[in-house]
């Protein structure tokens, strides 16, 4: 079988069982691609019916919404207009779970849960309709860079599906224990099977790059057409190291376990909200932010009736471009976007500071450092002096590396920090197999 005929194969089987399952995933491609065709004033005229639509469901349909604060505020003002709802804080997902489910039945509900990696699994139902949404949106925004549904791919993640897999025409590798046999099996599998797409984990594709380039230098320049890169925050070094060793295009897709898809890279680069999908707020604490300021990012979801969530602030924060993308998508930009508001540490002086600045840090680092001399770097924060650094390394590894690695700290969060180097055979990744550059050391019992 060619590779358009196994694209085409895999595509038909695809799209059939999932409208089995009621997620009509095909159509809804042809339609969101019809939607993408409409000047701005028709697309925000579409995007505001479609909201209106699922807050009439949501105050119908969830107890939540008719109680307590909700109650109050709705029933001062019109239920259809999204500035008349408070916020929906996350951590309510998990205390306020039964209140959050929609009344009305719909067969084929299912869920969706968190990596658990804030130290709270959370979980968000999802009925039929709203899960082909979902997948309609990461598909269409393929079909902007030229990627058909069915395309040959590799998928480095923390799990998969084997039955669903294999009809997507995905092979996965898990990120749980990516250790070096498993880059072995993922670089023969990119060698030999030369998939149109990879995708998966930020961290784990950059450390597959690194991992080819190392063991086998004169592979092709060109290992994959396309990347595309989602699940964690993406820094400009892991970019970089991507395209440098696996001569790819990347991309970034942005989503959540509360909404799904929510932004997508177009090719142009700008990172584009699915505002067909979603309605995305910045918010400065408890109020609106001003137009192109830095905040909190508030969220409705358009299509889900078993468990509607209306501003919910997912802890991510970012900022909305004033600016239309020169490519003619009538979507918003999110023009910026760092993962984990959480994701505060304290320097030695006390001041607070977001941990991706130490992943920034590391570009420069990792772009001088030898090829295979560093595979992976995990800062740990023990006390706001005390920051433990693992390092998983080849024989490369130096006093002038080393030395590097303090310096970003001391950088950071000061120079009076004492900062521990510590090699191993292989840096943890958190259970879900994503990985963080940066978290707080664990307590000792």
């Amino acid at each position: 079988m060619n590779h358009l005929a196994e694209q085409r194969f895999h595509k038909n089987l695809y799209y059939v069982l999932q409208s089995m399952r009621g997620r009509h995933v095909g159509p809804f491609v042809r339609r969101l691609q019809t939607w993408e065709k409409l000047d701005r004033a028709s697309f925000e005229h579409l995007t505001r019916r479609l909201l209106r639509e699922a807050l009439s469901y949501a105050r119908a349909q969830v107890p939540l919404y008719t109680s307590g604060a909700w109650q109050t505020s709705l029933s001062r003002g019109d239920a259809e207009d999204v500035r008349n709802w408070p916020v929906l804080e996350r951590k309510m997902l998990i205390t306020h779970r039964a209140q959050l489910r929609a009344r009305r039945f719909t067969p084929g509900v299912f869920a969706r849960h968190s990596s658990g990696s804030t130290g709270e699994v959370v979980t968000v139902l999802y009925n039929p309709h709203a899960g082909g949404w979902s997948w309609a949106q990461e598909y269409r925004s393929m079909h902007w860079f030229g990627i058909p549904t069915g395309s040959r791919t590799l998928l480095l993640w923390g799990g998969g599906h084997p039955m669903l897999d294999w009809v997507r025409n995905c092979r996965v590798f898990s990120t749980k224990n990516l250790t070096f046999d498993q880059l072995e099996r993922a670089s023969r599998y990119l060698l030999q099977q030369r998939p149109v797409l990879v995708m998966g984990l930020p961290s784990a594709i950059a450390q597959l790059a690194r991992h080819v380039r190392t063991h086998r230098p004169h592979a092709p320049a060109q290992l994959a057409p396309f990347v595309k890169l989602g699940g964690e925050q993406v820094y400009p070094f892991q970019r970089d190291e991507i395209a440098q060793h696996l001569g790819a295009r990347v991309f970034e897709s942005y989503g959540s376990t509360e909404m799904g898809p929510i932004a997508h890279e177009c090719p142009a680069g700008s990172r584009h909200i699915m505002a067909d999908h979603v309605y995305l707020e910045i918010f400065n604490g408890d109020q609106p932010a001003q137009p192109g300021e830095f905040g909190d990012l508030v969220l409705t979801s358009l299509f889900n009736r078993a468990m509607p969530l209306v501003r919910c602030r997912i802890g991510d924060r970012g900022r909305i471009s004033p600016e239309p993308c020169p490519c003619g998508l009538p979507h918003p930009v999110l023009s910026e976007l760092v993962g984990r508001a959480a994701d505060m540490f304290v320097t030695a002086d006390g001041k607070l500071v977001h941990g991706s600045e130490l992943g920034r840090r590391l570009q420069l680092f990792l772009s001088k450092a030898p090829l295979g001399s560093v595979a992976q770097v995990l800062f740990q924060q023990k006390d706001a002096a005390h920051w433990n650094v693992l390092v998983e390394s080849a024989a490369g590894f130096n006093d002038e590396l080393a030395a590097q690695l303090r310096h970003i700290v001391h950088s950071t969060f000061g120079d009076n920090c004492r900062v521990d180097i510590e090699r191993v055979a292989l840096v943890p990744r958190e259970k879900s197999g994503k990985y963080r550059y940066y978290r707080r050391a664990p307590q000792s019992s």
